[in-house]
């Protein structure tokens, strides 16, 4: 098998209830079926086999001082997103055993600075399917980043979500048609 599903930033603060992100991204995180989107393929990738890999973020408490930080980074901050309950896998899209966790990112890519491209070069994955938060943002990244490292690169359009529905489409029918290999359905993936 030379491809992997990777998940990026299936953390309670984005799809949980209870999370602190929840308020903002439920309504396109229900038009899209993230949740159930993302359940179907991380079934569907470890029923044929395939390496299903995440890529989570690191939590706001962590204190990390940037030199130049970016609204976001300092939003992850101050209001410590990703930080204890937040930063912990939503039950229902936790890895599983036999699944790879890579090492935390710091900003957007799940290929920044942590070991997913050693891990996935050292099981032979020439391709990845990419699913999870933020559309236009940390999967929009990890998917760039994936094509400039040499992989080929699929996003999964209803199993990842944005903020608001402009920021999902900027990314979906805007930048990522043009930046990735393909885009697909989970129901294309699963089939």
């Amino acid at each position: 098998m030379t491809s992997a599903l990777v998940v990026v930033d299936p953390l309670n603060d984005f799809v949980s209830r209870r999370g602190k992100g929840w308020p903002m991204l439920r309504y396109m995180a229900n038009d899209v079926g993230l949740i159930p989107n993302m359940r179907a393929a991380i079934t569907a990738a470890r029923d044929r086999g395939m390496p299903v890999v995440y890529a989570p973020h690191r939590g706001g408490g962590e204190r990390r001082t940037y030199r130049y930080p970016t609204p976001n980074q300092d939003v992850i901050r101050l209001i410590r997103f990703f930080d204890g309950f937040g930063g912990r896998f939503h039950p229902e899209l936790a890895p599983a055993a036999g699944d790879f966790v890579a090492s935390l990112h710091e900003v957007s890519s799940g290929f920044g600075g942590t070991d997913l491209d050693a891990h996935l070069r050292s099981v032979g994955i020439e391709e990845i399917v990419i699913c999870g938060l933020l559309t236009n943002t940390c999967v929009e990244s990890t998917a760039r980043h994936g094509v400039d490292l040499g992989y080929h690169v699929t996003v999964l359009t209803d199993a990842v979500a944005a903020w608001t529905p402009a920021d999902h489409d900027a990314s979906v029918n805007g930048s990522l048609r043009h930046v990735v290999h393909k885009l697909m359905t989970t129901t294309e993936f699963v089939s």
